[in-house]
């Protein structure tokens, strides 16, 4: 049985649907032609992209353009590998959360409203890392092919005088405009979608599955904090209690042991981004257009966002997770027999150590890392312009 707000709350698993399945990744039915059809599609893109690389390896700007338009790329095909490995746990993972969203799952308001709050959370960031990332990439897309419409409208074309939206060599000249126009919808169909359901959308999974760990963890506190005061049915409360806590934890290693790579590519990919990026906002500012600035703008704001999240919910996991150390802590377990304490002290041992994400099991995502990526993101980019 589901209430209104648990109804609305399940719309995060519609909306991760949507993106997922676009892929064909959603863990309950991967479509694997689809998969593969969009991998083969980005692996001919990428080819395009080295060969724009070799041609203008000896022009520096052009060499950051062309990283600072396809780093992002390299990190798409990377997570869609890494979630189509990961498919069939995930699929036992959104089976085993379902039971989350219906009303028997807690005991009371306090518990239901402690949950919610971390999926409102999740909901918030889907609609705006989507929305933003459609945002900027459309308007990093057509700045191009509008600043091009002069040539296009005269069929004056040359090396000089055009320039693709993607920083991207094709396998052949383009000597006309209906080749020219032919070329940017190729590009624009299947990347302007790849960009916002393969690098907002495998995020926001991601994202909003560990904040429904971490909603489930705060309404488990909550009802540590309720159910340890009714003595009478104190073991029953306290096995459930450790049944739940054991659960939770399984879910928590589920999504780091899954994603850590995710992570740590997301954190090596904002720092190259980054950098990239800005100085190629830099170089060209003294003659770029406001549209080309804020097009910068928006996909720094994207990038940046986006790791902000990955450290958050780190944080959010560290601190729900350890909370129920201080929540056991508090109940009034000094007033039980030393069974029952016993209990207690092993749940709370087990509190102890926090969960949460890391790079590639090398460092925990923190708020604090997100503060270093930033710094090590600009003393990367200072080194840059003194090189170039």
């Amino acid at each position: 049985m589901q209430s209104a707000d648990l109804a609305q709350a399940s719309n995060i698993l519609i909306w991760n649907k949507r993106f997922m399945s676009f892929l064909g990744l959603w863990p309950c039915k991967v479509n694997q032609p689809l998969f593969v059809f969009l991998i083969v599609y980005m692996i001919i893109y990428c080819i395009m992209a080295a060969g724009h690389l070799m041609k203008n390896i000896n022009q520096p700007e052009r060499v950051v353009a062309n990283l600072t338009d396809n780093v992002a790329f390299v990190m798409i095909m990377g997570k869609m590998f890494i979630c189509r490995r990961s498919c069939e746990i995930m699929a036992k993972f959104l089976k085993s959360i379902e039971i989350d969203f219906s009303t028997e799952a807690y005991d009371n308001v306090r518990e239901k409203m402690a949950y919610l709050y971390y999926n409102d959370i999740a909901l918030v960031f889907i609609k705006y890392t989507t929305f933003l990332t459609g945002v900027s990439s459309i308007w990093y897309y057509f700045r191009r092919v509008l600043g091009n419409w002069n040539a296009m409208a005269t069929g004056n074309f040359s090396d000089s005088s055009y320039e693709l939206p993607c920083s991207v060599h094709p396998f052949f000249e383009i000597k006309d405009t209906f080749t020219y126009i032919c070329i940017c919808i190729y590009l624009m169909l299947i990347m302007l979608p790849l960009l916002v359901c393969g690098y907002a959308g495998l995020d926001a999974f991601v994202l909003s599955m560990v904040l429904h760990v971490c909603g489930q963890f705060a309404a488990l506190s909550c009802k540590i904090d309720n159910l340890l005061r009714d003595h009478e049915n104190y073991h029953r409360h306290i096995s459930n209690i450790i049944l739940r806590h054991r659960h939770l934890i399984k879910l928590a290693g589920i999504l780091e042991d899954n994603f850590n790579l995710i992570c740590l590519q997301q954190t090596l990919g904002t720092v190259f981004l980054l950098c990239f990026t800005l100085y190629h906002m830099i170089t060209t500012l003294e003659h770029a257009e406001k549209a080309t600035v804020v097009s910068f703008v928006l996909y720094v704001c994207g990038v940046l966002s986006t790791y902000l999240a990955y450290c958050y919910i780190s944080e959010c996991l560290i601190t729900e997770s350890t909370r129920l150390r201080e929540t056991f802590y508090n109940s009034d377990w000094y007033n039980n027999p030393p069974s029952r304490t016993k209990l207690i002290s092993i749940c709370m041992s087990q509190a102890e150590k926090p969960l949460t994400l890391t790079a590639g099991k090398f460092y925990m995502l923190s708020l604090n890392m997100f503060t270093n990526i930033v710094k090590t993101a600009m003393a990367y980019l200072s080194v840059l312009r003194q090189f170039m």
